[in-house]
This record gives C-alpha cells, structure tokens and sequence, in this order.
C-alpha cells in the first residue's frame, strides 16, 4: 500500500524541521524568552520554559509522562522511555550498580585523548574531522570504563559506530522520522543487537559483583541502551562544545583557559585544570544542549505551570524547553552572558542539561568527564581552528552532526 503523498510531504518537512531547530539554540532561546514575557504564548505552543515551570513538569511524572519517548526507542525498551514507577526505578539501580566511579571514565578517556592529540601534533596532517576522527573513538574508549574494559577495540569506520550514529538520530526524531531513517534505524538496531549479543559472555561477567548477578537479557537490554544512547549523545555533546567555543575563542575567559592547558605538559593530570575543563563542558552545553527540547505524554486533563495558572488536555504531548529554564534570569544572573563556573539559585540547576531528579540522565557524571578529558586534548592543539569557509563548516545527517572539520598548525606557537 503506498503512503499517501501528503502525509508523506508533512512526515518530510516536520522531519526536516525538527532537525534544523534543534541546532538554533538562539532561536529557541527566542521563543522561550516570549513565553516567559506572554504566558499565553507558552500556553498556545503547550510547552514550559521557565525554570520554575520546567522544574515542575520534571516533578511531575505521572501526569508528564516519558512514554513520549517510545517512538524514539527503535533498539529497544530502556529506562529513559520507561513509565516512573516500580520498574523504572529497578532499572535504575540495576544501571547505577555497573558504573564505577565516574573519574574512571575520565581516566580512559584522557589515555585516548592524550593517544589522539599526540597522533596529530607529531603526524603530517594538520586537519581532522572532530567527529570520526577524535570524539566517536573517544567516547567510545570513555564508555567502555563502564563495562570494565570488556569492550573490543573499533577500527575506525566499523560499522558498528555508524549503527550507533544512526540510532542515535533517530532517538531525537523518532516521531517524525520519515519511512527511510526507521528503515535505517530499525537495521541498525538489529545489527547492534547481534554485535551485543556476540560479545554477552565477557559483559555478562563484567555485570557481576558485590551480589548482583543479572540475566542475559538484562545485560543485553541494557548495554545496548547505554551504547546507542550514550555513545552518540557524547560524541555530539562534544562536537557541541567546540563550537561554542569557538565562537568565543577570543574571549578572555576561553583564551586563558586554552593558555594554561598548552603550558602544562599533562593537563589531564592537573586537578585545577581538570575542574576548569568541566566548567567549560557544563556552561558550553548550558549554551547549547543537546537535547534543547524534550517532549512528555500528558496522561490526563492536568495543570500546568509551577502554579497551576495553564491547563492542558489529556491525550496530547507537552514539551519542556530546557533550553529556556537554562536561559532564565530567575535561575541566575545574566544568563546570556559565557560564564563557567557561575553560580546558581539552585545549584541542581547547573547539570538540568541532563533532565531532573529521578529522570535525570544516570550517566551524567562518567559524561561530564569525558567530554573534559576531549576538551583537554582538543585545546592542546596550536593554532586551532575551523579548516572549512563558515557555509559548510558543519555537515549534518538529518540531526545530528556528522562531520566537523578542524585545523591546526604545529609550528611551535600556542597562539591562535
């Protein structure tokens, strides 16, 4: 049965449309910032974008649920699409018991930073891309600290890191994603499904201490969420972070921090410069998130609003501009202006670019020091810079960007 060519043009330009908005962060920044001047205009789009309003509608999970997230899910049933409740926080556990502590994903991902930048300060090549080249082996090093070092090494365009790309797109599409990325999502599921299920032996055991003996298939499931979610949001929250920074490259705070990472032979090792690293990560990504916007299921007719002041109809979908609760002034002063380390009204606040409370991302620490120990590696490199003219700096698949080009020049000068 063939699709109907209307919905079919609508299911195309609202694919399109939601990936190019995702990266305006200044116009959702815009939008937010009516809604929070005419509350009627929030209302009308049925969406939060105060802090206090975002805040509340994170609280409120069994009216705002995340069941929305199930179109988006292709792999597979994971904690973030669950219902809160029971399961969700057995889930939960299960997930948290497998970290160890979150300086040791940092750890392996500085020995791949350090491995990377080396590599390219010592070989011929003075451009790369940030993404294949630095951040998808990165954070893929990175995360395997969360299954203690059992996962095998990735030769570089193994198709294993395009599945995990390809899901990861459509984790922030799903539904709205034409006939075509399903189709590419859904075989990449299987594929990354088989990869998992190939290596379960050694995960299984990595997955089993201090009287926790989980089943395969909780292994399974939850491997394979944590990789096509976790692998993918990294590598982009990284790529993410050089731009904002780039932007502000001359900017006193960012050029003193570059000055002081290239002075010091290991910047990994330094405690001082390791914090700074993670305040830039956190007030880039407070900047630009990358996930701006998030959706929930409204079971029922419910109010919205810290105080109860909207309504919105049960059956429909209500959306939490995140972006606008990081942008409000009653969150912190001068929001618009690039300030790491700032301080908050709540301090809860400074990581709301990962979710709230008990559907906070459970990753959100072991992420954080990735992406400063990619940062530190990055910031190294002399002379760095944008290898492409400003109209095709950045090349996307659909949401996510996939490709980023950098150069650089190793001529003896940390100037840029």
């Amino acid at each position: 049965m063939r699709e109907c060519p209307v919905r079919k043009l609508r299911t195309l330009a609202a694919y399109h449309g939601v990936s190019a908005v995702i990266h305006q962060p200044a116009l959702l920044r815009l939008l937010a910032w009516v809604a929070r001047r005419q509350p009627w205009f929030g209302r009308l789009i049925k969406a939060a974008a105060t802090r206090a309003d975002v805040v509340s509608t994170f609280e409120r999970p069994l009216s705002f649920s995340s069941t929305s997230h199930r179109p988006n899910l292709v792999a597979g049933d994971f904690v973030m699409g669950m219902e809160s409740g029971p399961r969700h926080s057995a889930e939960r556990r299960l997930l948290e018991a497998q970290f160890p502590p979150a300086v040791d994903f940092g750890a392996h991902a500085a020995a791949e930073a350090r491995r990377r930048s080396d590599a390219l300060l010592s070989g011929p090549a003075r451009e790369f891309d940030l993404i294949d080249d630095y951040m998808v082996p990165l954070a893929w090093q990175g995360i395997a600290g969360a299954f203690g070092a059992r996962l095998p090494q990735l030769a570089p365009n193994d198709p294993m890191l395009m599945n995990l790309r390809y899901l990861g797109a459509h984790l922030i599409v799903g539904p709205v994603a034409t006939e075509a990325v399903q189709k590419r999502a859904r075989d990449s599921a299987a594929a990354v499904y088989a990869w998992v299920r190939a290596h379960i032996e050694p995960l299984q055991k990595a997955w089993t201490h201090d009287g926790l003996t989980p089943g395969r298939e909780e292994v399974a499931r939850n491997v394979v969420g944590m990789l096509w979610v976790g692998h993918p949001a990294t590598a982009q929250s990284g790529a993410l972070i050089m731009q904002e920074l780039l932007a502000r490259w001359r900017h006193p705070v960012v050029a003193e921090f570059v000055a002081r990472v290239r002075r010091h032979d290991d910047p990994w090792a330094e405690p001082a410069l390791r914090d700074e690293a993670k305040a830039h990560v956190l007030e880039a990504l407070r900047m630009r998130p990358p996930f701006p916007i998030l959706t929930r299921d409204v079971r029922r007719d419910t109010l919205t609003g810290a105080h109860g002041e909207g309504r919105v109809a049960g059956g429909t979908r209500y959306t939490i501009m995140g972006i606008g609760a990081m942008s409000d002034p009653a969150a912190m002063r001068d929001p618009d202006v690039y300030r790491p380390g700032r301080k908050f009204e709540d301090e809860r606040d400074r990581f709301l670019m990962f979710g709230w409370g008990a559907r906070q991302c459970p990753g959100r620490d072991p992420v954080v020091e990735i992406l400063a120990s990619a940062l530190l590696g990055i910031v190294r490199l002399p002379r760095l810079g944008w290898a492409d003219p400003w109209w095709r700096r950045t090349r996307f698949d659909g949401p996510i960007i996939s490709g980023m080009r950098l150069r650089f020049r190793p001529d003896g000068s940390n100037k840029d």
